[in-house]
């Protein structure tokens, strides 16, 4: 974080972590959060390659789901194999939604942590009152926007939410921040030919 100083005042210029977008081969490297302008450079370095890009290798912490879905689009379209190096939460999981082939290292983690469908009380615990008319119209713009997106990808959209609404789920019963699914629970959702490369994923970190 760094300080700018205007007379006795100061403010905080908050800067986005470090992240890393390339073009190796026909692969595209995607090593950061998923932030508008990110993915605009992902897109953009896709489009100065020379030769075809057909598989995306990602490592993820996050980021912004309405971002997220429109890199779904991209990567529905383009993409023909998506591989998950090491970890990915929410809206990574948007992503690889429905790439025709997902190849996931062993000792992976794949968490999910709710989507724009989830209850309005989950998403008031962590809005402020003060803000939460602004935020409610923009997740209303953002569940018009997530629902067609899964109709076209032909997954089920409860894939995101599943976890926070069955009475048996870790995040209800050990107040957990996440959870995550089973390789054959993934498929029967409708995320299909999954591939991990090795023993297994991590249930945890």
């Amino acid at each position: 974080m760094f300080f700018t100083f205007a007379g006795c005042q100061s403010t905080a210029s908050i800067y986005p972590p470090s992240y890393k977008v390339l073009v190796a081969g026909d692969t595209l490297v995607y090593d950061g959060m998923i932030t508008g302008d990110t993915v605009l450079e992902a897109l953009r370095v896709v489009r100065e390659n020379n030769s075809p890009t057909k598989k995306v290798k990602i490592t993820n912490l996050g980021g912004y789901m309405e971002v997220g879905i429109e890199f779904g689009y991209f990567i529905k379209e383009h993409i023909s194999m998506w591989k998950l190096v090491s970890y990915a939460f929410l809206p990574v999981q948007i992503m690889f939604a429905r790439s025709k082939s997902v190849v996931i290292n062993t000792n992976s983690l794949i968490g999910w942590h709710g989507g724009a469908k989830q209850s309005d009380e989950l998403w008031e615990l962590s809005v402020p009152k003060k803000d939460r008319p602004a935020f409610m119209a923009y997740l209303n713009r953002l569940r018009i926007k997530e629902t067609p997106f899964f109709r076209y990808v032909d997954v089920d959209q409860q894939i995101t939410s599943y976890g926070q609404t069955i009475k048996n789920s870790c995040q209800v019963t050990q107040k957990t921040d996440g959870w995550y699914y089973a390789i054959e629970d993934r498929r029967r959702k409708g995320i299909k030919d999954i591939i991990v490369k090795g023993v297994g994923l991590l249930n945890e970190i």
